[in-house]
């Protein structure tokens, strides 16, 4: 191979290396997928689908809302202590948006606890979006990925239990 023989291959290579490593990796969208479904998934491995729930101010920060969406049905959840079942814990800003999951300073992560072993899966890949807030309920739609076992995906109304 002569001296521009191989100067051409190495320009071609070098251009080669160039367009393939061009793509930017870090904004190739969002992280989340929501579905269009009622909200339901798995934690550890069992089936999970909401039935009711509540979203309160929260008591660490007064700006923010707490959520505990259960597996279970309560008839006036504002006034039980929801104790049983598979839920979904998580605090959101109490501001319509979309609140990437990561463990960063200020991200968030939505918690799913499975009382039958009494274990907490973290979350931190997905999305919280609050859609609606008024006096009475909160809507929104979530996907929360702990692992291939432990996620849920879906649309969420609770009642909006104020003081």
């Amino acid at each position: 191979m002569n001296t521009f023989n191989k100067v051409s291959f190495l320009l071609i290579l070098l251009s080669f290396v160039l367009i393939t490593s061009c793509g930017d990796d870090e904004d190739s969208g969002p992280k989340y997928e929501f579905k269009n479904q009622a909200l339901q998934g798995q934690i550890e491995g069992e089936a999970w689908v909401f039935s009711s729930g509540i979203a309160e101010v929260s008591f660490f920060d007064e700006t923010d809302l707490s959520f505990e969406l259960s597996s279970e049905t309560f008839e006036d959840p504002c006034a039980e202590f929801i104790l049983g079942g598979q839920k979904l814990l998580f605090d959101v800003p109490a501001i319509v948006g979309v609140y990437e999951l990561s463990f960063t300073e200020n991200g968030h992560t939505v918690t799913l606890y499975n009382p039958d072993t009494n274990l907490n899966s973290i979350a931190v890949s997905g999305a919280v979006e609050i859609l609606t807030i008024t006096e009475t309920e909160v809507t929104g739609r979530i996907d929360a990925r702990a692992d291939n076992e432990t996620f849920a995906n879906g649309n969420f109304t609770v009642t909006f239990c104020a003081d």
